[in-house]
Formats: C-alpha cells, structure tokens, sequence
C-alpha cells in the first residue's frame, strides 16, 4: 500500500501534547493522518470570528515532521450557536418531528441557510489548511444516523424543483407515480406533501424518486464545497462511504470524487471475512481503481449493544485484507483514546494515559507485509444496483428478503471457489469477464439488457429480475427484454418461506420467493420440491445461461457455480485473490488453515499471507 496512517484531532489535546504525538507518530509509521471533521466550533466558536490555531499550529508540525494530511471540511457538525440561530436547519425524521442538535448530522442538505454557513466555513478552511493539505474529505459519512432522507419543507420545495426538470408536466408526474390510485392525484406542483408519518403504505414510485432525489442533493452539496476547495487546491478530493450503506447510490457520488474512500467497521457481531471483503470489493468496484480506507476499526468501537474487544492480531488481519483486496491505503480510527465525549469507549492506537498499544506493533507489522498495490483480475461479474436496493426496500413480495445479504450469498460462493468479484453497474465494461451474474435486479435498463444479449461469457440471472421499470411499475412480461436469452417466461411467482429443491438429484433450499417457470428452449436441471410450485423448474440452463427461480444461499451457489468455476483451492479460513502475477492467499482466522491445492498442503499460520 502507499498511505498508512490514523485519525487525528490534535483540538482535543493541550498543545504541550502536539510534538510528542507528532513523534510517537513517526516511531508508529504513520505518515498519513487525517483532520479537522469535526472541528466547526473550533475554528469558529462564535459567527464570523475564526481561530485556525488550534489547526494550523500542529499541522505545521505535522508537516515539518513529513506527515501527509488529509483535511475534512467540518460540515457533518453544525455548531450550537448556528442551531439556536437558525434551529429550521436540523433536519425532520418521517414522523414529522425535528432531529436535535446535541451530536452530529443535525442538518438538512436541502436547506439554503444552512448550505451559506457552509460555504463560508469550507471558504476558510480552503484558506487557511490548503497550504498543508494532501488530500481533501468532504463532510462526513452523509447519511448515517439515518439521516439521508429529510422530510422538512426545505426539502419539499428542493424536492418539487428536481420533480419538474424530470417530469416538466403535472400530468407527467400523476401518471408515472399512479397517482390515480388512493386518489393521490395532484394539480398543482405544490399540492406535492412528503411522505410523513402515513397511515398505510407510501406511493412506492413517489418513494424511489425521493430516494433519487436524495443522492443528488447530496451530490449537489458535496459538489458545493468541492467547488470552493478547487479554487484553493488541486490535491485528491473524496468522501467516506459505510459498511453496509446503501442509502445513497455511491456510484452516482464517486463520479464526482478522485478517490473512493470508506470507513471500515464490523457490522456484525462475530467477524465474518467475506462480508468485509465484499465491501471492501464494493469499493474497488466504485471506480474501478484501489480505494482508501479512511477509518480502520482498531479492535474495540463504541456504538454496538456489546463493544467486545478483537484479540491480538486482527487489526493486522484487517489492514492486510485491506491491501489483498485493492486498498491504497489504511488508517486507523483513531490514534489516540479520548476520557471523554460520545466516543470515549472506542479503541484507538494510544491508549487513555497516551501510552502505546499493542496495537501500535500490529500496525507496524501490517506495514512491512502490504507493500504496493494489489490489482485483483477480472473473473465474476455481479451485477449491483443501488436503485434496486431502493426498490426491494419500498414494497415487496416477502418483506424478509434483504437484497444486500442475499447478492452477498451468492458473493460467498464465488469467492469460496477462489474467484475474484467485482461489482459491475449499468454502464460499466462487462466483456472481460468469464461470469456475470444479474442476482434480484428488478429494474434492469435497458443498456444492460443489450449487453446481456452480446456478452460471450456465462450467465447466470435469478428470480425477480427484470420484472418492473424505472418508475417502479410492475412489467406485462417477466423477464422482461431475457425471454428469448434464457429460453423461459416467468408465468407467475410467490412469497414463500423455506422451499426444498432437487438440482442434479441433490438436495438443496431455497426462501423467500420462487417463479412458476414456462420453459420455451430451456434445460431443467432442478424442480420445486415443496412450495406452490411443486414439480415446476426452479433451475435451468440455455446453452450458457442459467436461471434460478428461487433465494438461494451460499452452499447452493457454490455447489452450481462450481461447474463454471472449478475450485482453485479445497479447506476454509482463507481469502484469497488472483492477480496477473500470482494467486495470494490470506489465513482470515487466528489459528491454523490448511488448504490443499492438487496434491500441494498449504499451512498458513494465525493471520499468514501466502503466494502461490
């Protein structure tokens, strides 16, 4: 990798501490740190009188010591004297009631006041901190806290101007939402409410333009603020995406960013490897270019109902895994633990009395082993949609269907047989791959459906895709535009709970949904065993393209696909990624793996890296 480093927030320490992190810093390794996120009220305590000092004075000897600097604009944390001026910044939930000041993420995007205050403070922080910056963030983690969707009236009325440029006429818009129904139509634009607080179901083709809506405002700010900076700087400009997140189209947004960066947490409450290689590969996919990881998890955090603390070791593994899977870069979240605020039970490389961890050798190790940047190959293709994500969210067959969870099963079984995967979206190249799976996409455009029709390569689609349009109307034909391809129609389909199947006389499961397939030109390689088609296919095959009609999991995806993609590897505990070079390896656990390549025994110690 080429970026090691931490989280820094020199304006929580008195400054007789500054030369001696500065230089526990260089003893560490760290060479990048980043800045300033939350620091609003510090630079400006009170409106319009700026004080840097408490920035500019240790980043002068952040850089005199050759530390690289990444700065945050500090807009995630409106300051209080803002909220009691101007208190219609914060932003309303989907009950109708105002979100309170008193942590972060108080604002409304939407809001013309708010987006002046932040003019001006990013103007002043493009001032004053360009001089030491190598690297921009703007903002902070848009959207978390559940706040991506606003419901206030600076919302509504930034809402009905991105409805007319789509739609232009009121008719337009009341036919494309169905307005006929539940008597919703409208006559004028501002008769158009949000959705709050509603009895019954919201208009699910209103919802997923709000959603829209949503990403783009937040693009509209954040280009606001790059916009000021641009005039100042010419360094790197990203933003940190989540884990997990998909309440915002990170495609739409990286585009309008240099680098994709993300912070790096365990969503879950026991470590799953793969899942965090999914988004680590998520990222990759964004841009198609190594990405950065803005806030590494040291071992313990603050914000889960249990905050256990990793034993030794992982924070090795997760930089390591970082790097295997294209990272450009790590640091951790945060160099040094805080006694007090919201925060203070999260871990950090520091402990409380300023001491070194042991995580501070981890760190120092993980360097030594992640030199340069991994460039995985293209192998497996899946398809990856955030408006899909949207779609499956607003109304559903079965509500316990998750899109994410479930394209991840299938994700699991590509990399269980050693296949790298990347992510693909409409408008990406898909002809270098060998694979591309199309898993639950609902809405498919119609580019993507005219690449499927030339891709050379093996197909496999699944049950729910292609079955509305991009207003989220429900299609007249399923698939639609994959009939002829996939040699079936879909001729009705169901909510279901566990169904069994039999594929190639073995015994398998599916859940949540299964089609009633009409074969055309189609091979039947499995069948329904219980559920209300019992009897019909649920998989099938024309030529090189397959069809699963139900939600399958990691074993069924690993046993079908393991004959399109032979097993590179036999054993478990082991991420692993090929490159044009070499096929590296990473034991995921903290004891022994063993695998088996041939008739070759591989051993890989807790945390050990291999190449083969």
């Amino acid at each position: 990798m080429q970026i090691y480093g931490a989280d820094y927030y020199p304006e929580h320490w008195d400054e007789s501490v500054w030369e001696n992190h500065v230089k526990m810093m260089k003893e560490i390794g760290i060479e990048w740190v980043r800045v300033g996120e939350f620091a609003w009220s510090i630079v400006e305590p009170e409106e319009g009188r700026y004080d840097f000092s408490k920035l500019e004075k240790p980043l002068k000897l952040l850089k005199d010591a050759g530390i690289k600097i990444i700065v945050g604009t500090p807009t995630a944390a409106p300051p209080m004297w803002l909220i009691k001026k101007h208190p219609h910044v914060l932003p309303v939930d989907k009950f109708g009631r105002q979100k309170g000041a008193g942590s972060r993420r108080h604002y409304c995007p939407a809001n013309d006041v708010y987006r002046e205050y932040s003019k001006k403070i990013v103007e002043k922080y493009a001032q004053h901190l360009s001089t030491y910056a190598d690297m921009w963030q703007i903002d902070n983690e848009f959207g978390c806290h559940d706040t991506t969707l606003c419901y206030c009236e600076s919302t509504r009325r930034a809402f009905i101007e991105w409805l007319k440029k789509r739609y232009v006429s009121i008719d337009e818009l009341n036919y494309r939402w169905g307005n006929r129904f539940w008597s919703q139509t409208v006559n004028d634009w501002d008769e158009i409410v949000l959705p709050i607080n509603t009895p019954a179901f919201e208009n699910p083709h209103m919802m997923l333009d709000f959603f829209r809506f949503s990403t783009d405002i937040h693009i509209d700010y954040m280009n606001m603020q790059i916009e000021i900076i641009r005039k100042y700087s010419e360094k790197p400009i990203t933003h940190n995406f989540m884990v997990d997140f998909f309440d915002l189209d990170y495609k739409k947004l990286s585009e309008h960013i240099d680098l994709v960066s993300w912070d790096n947490y365990v969503s879950t409450k026991i470590y799953d490897p793969l899942r965090q290689a999914a988004n680590h590969d998520l990222m990759r996919s964004l841009k198609k270019k190594p990405f950065l990881v803005m806030e590494q998890q040291p071992g313990r955090v603050n914000w889960k109902t249990i905050n256990e603390q990793y034993p030794d070791g992982y924070l090795r593994l997760w930089i390591k895994q970082a790097h295997l899977h294209g990272a450009l870069g790590v640091l951790v979240f945060r160099f040094d633990q805080i006694q007090w605020g919201a925060e203070q039970f999260h871990g950090a490389l520091l402990d409380y009395a300023g001491k070194k961890t042991d995580r501070c050798e981890e760190f120092a190790q993980a360097k030594r082993e992640t030199q340069g940047v991994v460039v995985p190959q293209k192998e497996v293709a899946i398809y990856f949609s955030y408006e899909n994500a949207w779609i499956h969210r607003i109304n559903h067959l079965n509500r316990n269907f998750n899109y994410w969870e479930s394209v991840m099963e299938i994700y699991k079984g590509v990399r269980r047989l050693g296949y790298n995967a990347d992510f693909v979206f409409d408008d990406d190249e898909i002809d270098s791959y060998r694979l591309l799976i199309v898993p639950y996409a609902m809405y498919l455009p119609e580019k993507l459906i005219e690449k499927l029709e030339t891709f050379q390569g093996d197909v496999l689609v699944t049950c729910m895709t292609s079955i509305k349009d991009e207003y989220n109307w429900m299609r007249t034909d399923f698939p639609y535009g994959l009939q002829r391809l996939l040699g079936l129609e879909i001729v009705d389909f169901a909510g279901t709970e566990k169904v069994d199947l039999n594929v190639s006389n073995l015994q398998l499961s599916g859940n949540f949904w299964c089609d009633k397939i009409k074969v055309k030109d189609a091979e039947v390689l499995g069948s329904f065993e219980t559920g209300p088609f019992v009897g019909m296919p649920c998989v099938t095959k024309r030529g090189n393209k397959y069809y699963v009609a139900t939600v399958a999991d990691e074993f069924f995806y690993t046993f079908l696909l393991g004959n399109l993609l032979p097993a590179r590897f036999v054993g478990g505990g082991v991420d692993a990624i090929q490159t044009r070079e070499k096929l590296m390896l990473l034991n995921v656990r903290d004891h022994e793996s063993v695998v088996w390549m041939s008739n070759k025994k591989i051993a890989l110690g807790a945390f050990e890296s291999w190449e083969v």
